[in-house]
């Protein structure tokens, strides 16, 4: 085994791009572990209805605020529930594999300079170029790993309907066939910890009643909304990346430059 982790540091130092891979899936392990449980509480908070709507159309929770989500959920559901959706959280860490190393290659065909490099001095920041990349870069990573944001939230907001008078207190999709029984449509989920049995178990199961029920589309839907989220806010935080480091180059040069002088007056 130490033989084995020997031989992959060495991979990883000799081939940049499996080491920004590695790097890159590092930090997006830490960051999900970190930030589940709000991510949990805000699908709930996102996926609840007003309380004065009709019991059929209304989830089997209701929170006032993130403080109160965080107190009922603890106190009805257990620890666990903040980290319900992990393991399709952590399989979302291909997103991040995909984009950054993507986002070098783009930037070093568009501007011949590697991420975190920057402009010779006097010479202009390449926009162009660092927009075309992010664009492109995260595109691909989201259009290739989008289907993890579909298990994540079925696992995290399943939505089941109020329990029902039965012998066995059941009242979800699948629990029995059959008419009398109160059933959601398709793409309808439910809530861990409520007394009825959870629709979705686990990352497999999840998708096999996806594609059984709703086909291979239900993967994708609401791509194009989160496109339209995703993409401007890759090309700020990556615009503001470059500038920063653009800035803090120039003025690292400066003050070289500065330092140089002083001898020789």
């Amino acid at each position: 085994m130490p033989h084995a982790f020997t031989f992959w540091l060495t991979q990883c130092e000799e081939n940049k791009w499996l080491s920004r891979i590695c790097a890159s899936i590092a930090a997006g392990a830490c960051s999900t572990l970190a930030t589940n449980p709000i991510w949990v509480i805000k699908t709930r908070l996102m996926s609840q209805v007003s309380a004065r709507a009709s019991d059929e159309h209304r989830p089997p929770w209701q929170y006032r605020n993130t403080l109160d989500a965080f107190r009922k959920m603890y106190t009805h559901e257990g620890f666990r529930a903040f980290y319900s959706g992990l393991t399709p959280a952590l399989l979302g860490l291909t997103h991040v594999a995909i984009q950054f190393p993507l986002y070098e290659y783009f930037k070093m065909s568009f501007t011949g300079l590697e991420m975190g490099q920057t402009a010779s001095a006097g010479s202009n920041v390449h926009w162009a170029g660092i927009l075309g990349a992010t664009v492109l870069s995260k595109i691909c990573a989201t259009s290739a790993t989008y289907p993890h944001e579909v298990l994540r939230t079925r696992l995290q907001t399943q939505q089941r309907t109020l329990p029902s008078p039965s012998h066995n207190d059941i009242s979800f999709r699948g629990g029995h066939q059959g008419r009398g029984y109160i059933t959601r449509g398709p793409g309808t989920a439910s809530s861990d910890g409520m007394i009825n049995l959870p629709r979705y178990r686990g990352v497999w199961r999840t998708c096999v009643t996806i594609l059984q029920e709703e086909g291979w589309r239900a993967f994708y839907n609401g791509m194009g909304t989160n496109m339209v989220r995703a993409v401007p806010a890759a090309v700020t935080t990556m615009m503001t990346y470059e500038t920063l480091r653009s800035m803090h180059q120039r003025l690292k040069n400066e003050e070289e430059e500065s330092r140089h002088r002083e001898p020789e007056s």
